[in-house]
């Protein structure tokens, strides 16, 4: 049970650590981008991958603004695989909110045929 107990708290501590050091910035700019230069309702999961991974570039460059060193990201570390979870879903998320705000807006947008029927 002991060994147990630890696996949950070294859980929850890389958890904590991921979240903490969460960049969700370039995913949200980039995935508001795919978002609304998209032009069909499918293929989700793609759309996201492909905002995933200019974001983590982007994040892992960030330092050479400063004159460092690029941070490149270690995916064996538990903290880096749960914060490219995280953005992931945060990318999907926004991918799919906009394009169901985007195809709403442009079903309103369509002109009535004035109470006639189409021919």
């Amino acid at each position: 049970m002991n060994s147990f107990m630890q696996f949950g708290w070294a859980m929850w501590d890389s958890a904590q650590a991921a979240l903490i050091g969460l960049n969700p910035i370039p995913a949200i700019i980039i995935s508001l981008f795919i978002g609304m230069a998209q032009a069909k309702r499918s293929h989700y999961f793609v759309k996201a991958l492909l905002a995933l991974v200019p974001s983590i570039a982007i994040a892992s460059m960030w330092p050479m603004v400063s004159g460092y060193q690029p941070i490149w990201p270690d995916f064996t570390q538990l903290e880096v695989e749960i914060q490219t979870g995280v953005l992931a879903i945060l990318c999907f998320a926004i991918i799919v909110g906009l394009s169901l705000v985007k195809h709403t807006l442009s079903m309103v947008a369509q002109p009535k045929p004035n109470g006639h029927k189409p021919v």
